[in-house]
């Protein structure tokens, strides 16, 4: 038995920036603590400078968008992992101190550290 396979050239060559621009949903894990929330968000393939996080009113936007690291010329025949860029958008049911949010990000995991503002963390109340 012959078993052939036929790879089609594109005539030109496509880069990322000429592509539609398609996001996935990253995963993502949120755990609440006595004065914070950490929310990490799993995103393969995104460096530091390509994370970007943006806070609106009472939504946190989290984008990050690989780099483009295969050259011209090279044509993949399998893409287990899809060639898209991540994003996600978090609805925050607290008020957040927007001046101590801390972010880092390493191997692809951002960690995020939103820390409850004063105002709306509980108190307890003396009876006299």
């Amino acid at each position: 038995m012959n078993e052939q396979v036929t790879l089609h050239e594109n005539k030109t060559p496509e880069t990322r920036a000429q592509r539609p621009q398609r996001f996935l949903k990253p995963h993502y894990e949120v755990q609440e603590q006595k004065d914070a929330y950490h929310v990490r968000v799993f995103m393969p393939g995104v460096a530091k400078d390509g994370v970007k996080i943006t806070l609106e009113k009472d939504r946190i936007f989290v984008e990050g968008s690989r780099r483009e690291w295969t050259g011209a010329s090279w044509k993949p025949i399998f893409r287990e992992i899809p060639d898209a860029d991540y994003r996600l958008q978090l609805e925050l049911n607290v008020d957040i101190d927007e001046s101590r949010i801390e972010a880092r990000t390493e191997s692809g995991v951002l960690d995020l550290k939103l820390p409850v503002s004063e105002a709306a963390r509980p108190r307890t109340i003396a009876v006299e």
